[in-house]
């Protein structure tokens, strides 16, 4: 920043700040890997505009939850926005179905599912297929179709979202989220969905899921994809598994509790479920597809329109580096940090700091060496007209170690955005 930006930025200190935006890159936080002689994926990568943010702002460390707790992502990002994850979140399904486009009623029953491949005795050989991409939408179409049998009674409804995301919707009468429904261990059964209670109820539920899972694999498994598929050496995607059931959870908006218009810019459709479960403006953003190809550009262009638009509040959440670290993949998620850094500065190079606040942190920590998410703190800067600049100037995890935020709690994002908008919550007796 030069003399002359420095001494604009600093006469501008009276105005009122309106507005925010939140980046949330997802697992972009890691450990330090041996590959990268033991640096982060974060401090590898060529990042110019996040450390601008860091040198104008004020950094920290975020234990998303709490110290060593891993949490999910539906959890995370619950928490980021203010929604206590353990009253709001019974299970991630009815955000996906929501973000995917499915619409609920009170007493439908949600699950997130994946497409997998399970063998011929229908023992799960990879809960992703071979992390299957834009062929997936032709399978789901055809799972659409898919009408229960001896269970003839309970509706279902599915939609692929994703690659090999989808989710599912149960409508029925007499249906429990009380079943075993968590993604199973490579080489175990995957039609082994139980109920956790005696009720007709749960029994009847899981006996709807193992049944659906049966007629996904005898619908898919000859599917010309999947043949295809196996002519090519990839693995068939030749069953859907449904996990994280839930019904529709209760929430308050997100105007009602902060009384900010708010739009959520995003891919995958577990945020966009949060989205739009929070009452806000859920735009589809072209090129946006939850993967390292996706457009991170078009998202901060998406982001400032919003802003033109009227609203308070953005959040603009990277799928891509969470995927990446799951996959083990080091240089991939070099790469899409350095896209998220192309659209910090774009968003950097349109905003006015005088009246807006820009956040940005991971939701959590995922490890390219575990490939799976971590209980570690990630590093969190806020800029703004009334942040103090700590003297950080490089936004990574061990920088963040020694900036002047120190270590807060996801829960704190809400408030701490608020009083630097100027809209501190006040308490008084």
């Amino acid at each position: 920043m030069t003399n002359k930006q420095t001494k604009n930025y600093h006469l501008q200190r009276d105005q009122t700040i309106t507005r925010c935006i939140l980046i949330v890159g997802d697992g972009m936080a890691d450990q330090p890997l041996q590959k990268l002689n033991f640096k982060t994926p974060l401090e590898v990568a060529s990042c110019q505009s996040m450390n601008k943010l860091a040198h104008i702002g004020a950094s920290g460390l975020l234990d998303p939850i709490a110290p060593g707790i891993a949490p999910g992502s539906d959890a995370a990002n619950l928490t980021l926005l203010g929604y206590n994850p353990w009253l709001v979140c019974k299970g991630r399904g009815p955000f996906e179905a929501a973000g995917a486009g499915l619409q609920l009623k009170h007493d439908d029953l949600a699950f997130r599912c994946n497409f997998a491949t399970v063998d011929d005795n229908l023992c799960l050989v990879d809960e992703r297929a071979g992390r299957i991409g834009a062929e997936a939408k032709a399978l789901g179409e055809t799972i659409e179709q898919i009408q229960l049998k001896v269970n003839s009674d309970v509706e279902v409804h599915f939609k692929q979202a994703l690659g090999f995301k989808a989710a599912l919707v149960l409508r029925g009468d007499k249906l429990s989220s009380k079943v075993t429904t968590i993604l199973p261990k490579v080489g175990t059964p995957v039609v082994a969905i139980t109920p956790l209670d005696n009720s007709f109820e749960a029994k009847h539920t899981a006996d709807v899921l193992n049944e659906f899972i049966q007629l996904t694999n005898q619908t898919l498994k000859q599917h010309p994809i999947n043949t295809k598929r196996r002519a090519n050496n990839q693995r068939p995607a030749n069953a859907v598994l449904p996990w994280s059931g839930s019904k529709k959870p209760e929430m308050a908006s997100f105007q009602e509790k902060y009384g900010l218009r708010a739009t959520c810019v995003a891919a995958a459709s577990l945020i966009k479920g949060i989205g739009k479960f929070s009452g806000m403006d859920v735009p589809d953003v072209q090129g946006a597809t939850g993967e390292l190809d996706t457009d991170t550009l078009a998202k901060a262009d998406a982001a400032l329109t919003a802003l033109e638009n009227g609203n308070d509040f953005v959040y603009v959440h990277v799928e891509a580096p969470d995927e990446a670290s799951h996959d083990g993949d080091v240089m991939g998620k070099i790469a899409i940090i350095q896209k998220i850094d192309a659209l910090v500065g774009r968003i950097l190079n349109k905003v006015n700091l005088a009246d807006t606040v820009v956040i940005l942190v991971p939701d959590h920590a995922t490890s390219c060496k575990t490939r799976a998410h971590t209980g570690d703190a990630v590093p969190v800067c806020f800029a703004g007209i009334n942040v103090i600049s700590d003297g950080v100037n490089i936004y990574s995890e061990r920088s963040a170690y020694k900036g002047g935020l120190n270590r807060i709690s996801g829960k704190d994002i809400m408030p701490m955005a608020l009083n630097y908008m100027g809209k501190p919550e006040k308490l008084s007796w």
